[in-house]
């Protein structure tokens, strides 16, 4: 690991500050916090900076330059559910959230831990692009086009869940045997 220092900016709320120096603490890593001169002087020659500059309201914009995209992998089976090469539920995508045991059967903790696991998979599917395959678009249309009393998706920023999540996340977090999961429907 190098012990060079790189300065980055960062736009944070006091909690997510916190969290940062508690994360670096624990590592017994070094935090410099520069003051206000010190931070205009770098800030200045940042590309964060020059895309709020360029934003009238100053709110983030996302544009292709400034998106954050994982390549995926050419060498990899590409998954027929969630279209990532390999599949975004395989060891080698493995995140430090990660369950490393299936938890005991729940009702209404289980719940809302695959919520929380369905938004993260959402993040890394998103920065792999899936979401903006012509081939998810389709089956979303599709999906969306079937009767309405058969549209019990696994939903998150709009977005439908493939399988392999679902059955990963439903593995991690199961429901009691007689409690029935949220219908998903998808092909």
């Amino acid at each position: 690991m190098s012990n060079e220092s790189t300065k980055l900016s960062l736009f944070v709320n006091e909690e997510q500050k916190e969290t940062i120096i508690s994360l670096f603490g624990y590592y017994n890593w070094e935090v410099k916090e520069l003051n206000d001169e010190q931070a205009t002087c770098v800030n200045e020659t940042t590309q964060t900076d020059q895309i709020l500059e360029n934003d009238d309201n100053n709110a983030y914009e996302e544009t292709d330059e400034n998106r954050f995209v994982i390549q995926q992998n050419e060498d990899s089976d590409e998954c027929p559910f969630c279209l990532c090469k390999p599949c975004i539920t395989d060891e080698s995508n493995r995140q430090l959230w990660w369950e490393t045991e299936c938890q005991q059967r729940h009702t209404r903790r289980n719940n809302s831990l695959r919520k929380e696991k369905y938004k993260y998979f959402w993040t890394i599917m998103y920065h792999r692009d899936v979401w903006r395959d012509d081939r998810y678009q389709e089956r979303k249309l599709q999906a969306l086009a079937r009767d309405p009393k058969f549209r019990n998706f696994i939903w998150h920023k709009r977005d439908i869940m493939p399988n392999c999540v679902l059955k990963l996340v439903r593995n991690w977090h199961p429901n009691p045997e007689n409690i029935p999961y949220m219908g998903h429907l998808w092909e």
